[in-house]
């Protein structure tokens, strides 16, 4: 049997995925993600997995992170183009080359739980790094949404990134004059917030990050929304009230959201609208 060009076949995929709207496209070593709490291994969605193709990209458009309308990134859902650009791959991959190819679900297994630790993933074949704030941050992109593409293709791995996105230059700077940053200054984790840490030389260090906080305000219109209402609307007595919660404006959108949407949507981007790394792509005029 002829031996393939794992090297040239890689850069095929990749381009491929960039040409379909993909920022950043890498590969990654799934044995980086071997000590990961059990459910969140690769090889426990695809037994022989040799690699994982992460891809990042559809994030909101500069337009939408300047609308004065909060309900405008609310309601933008642009991170399903990611997921069905990661089943695409996989089709390519399995009716192609004859691997096996899964695009890993972006949404949650039992317990609530995801399926892939993605952001693990994403830092493992150097689709961005670790930040402050939560999200993987591209260096030069910033925030995307990612895909992740689990194969038995043996592909070339690329490694994670040697320079972290995080903290960014202007970061340090309000650190050392101020004593925050732009996402800790808007969401304060001694002030009601989600976000807290110090930086020391040049490095994130003490991060504190509130995840029940932040998921309820991220969240609030996705599935944990919709089964507070309706928990609340059963509870309710008085029909007049009960009517108000059912056809009222939240649960409304709660159930747009979970019905006209294939993966979770955010509400809450306000620390990574703060952030300067990836801010050039959202400036324009």
């Amino acid at each position: 049997m002829e031996e393939l060009d794992w090297v040239s076949i890689k850069s095929g995929l990749l381009d491929m995925a960039r040409k379909r709207g993909a920022e950043v496209a890498r590969i990654g070593d799934p044995a980086l993600l071997e000590d990961a709490e059990p459910g969140l291994r690769p090889s426990e969605l695809l037994t022989n997995v040799k690699s994982m193709i992460v891809l990042g990209g559809a994030a909101p458009r500069a337009a939408e992170w300047q609308s004065t309308r909060v309900e405008v990134m609310e309601t933008v859902g642009t991170a399903d183009r990611m997921t069905a650009l990661g089943s695409a791959v996989a089709r390519h991959i399995e009716e192609t080359y004859g691997y096996y190819a899964m695009n890993v679900p972006t949404s949650t297994d039992q317990d609530d739980k995801a399926f892939l630790d993605f952001k693990a993933a994403a830092i493992a074949a150097g689709a961005g790094t670790a930040s402050l704030a939560g999200p993987v941050l591209d260096p030069d992109h910033g925030f995307l949404y990612l895909t992740v593409i689990l194969t038995t293709m043996p592909l070339p791995a690329d490694g994670p990134l040697e320079e972290p996105a995080c903290p960014a230059p202007q970061c340090i700077d309000m650190w050392e004059e101020q004593g925050t940053t732009p996402c800790m200054a808007v969401c304060p984790i001694d002030d009601g917030g989600c976000l807290g840490g110090e930086i020391d030389q040049g490095l994130v260090i003490k991060r504190r990050y509130d995840a029940e906080r932040c998921r309820d305000r991220v969240y609030h219109y996705w599935t944990p929304g919709y089964q507070a209402a309706l928990e609340r609307a059963l509870d309710e007595p008085d029909s007049r009230k009960r009517k108000m919660i059912l056809y009222g404006s939240f649960f409304t959108r709660t159930m747009w959201s979970i019905t006209y949407s294939g993966v979770s949507q955010g509400q809450c981007f306000e620390c990574v609208r703060a952030c300067p790394v990836g801010s050039k792509q959202r400036a324009l005029q």
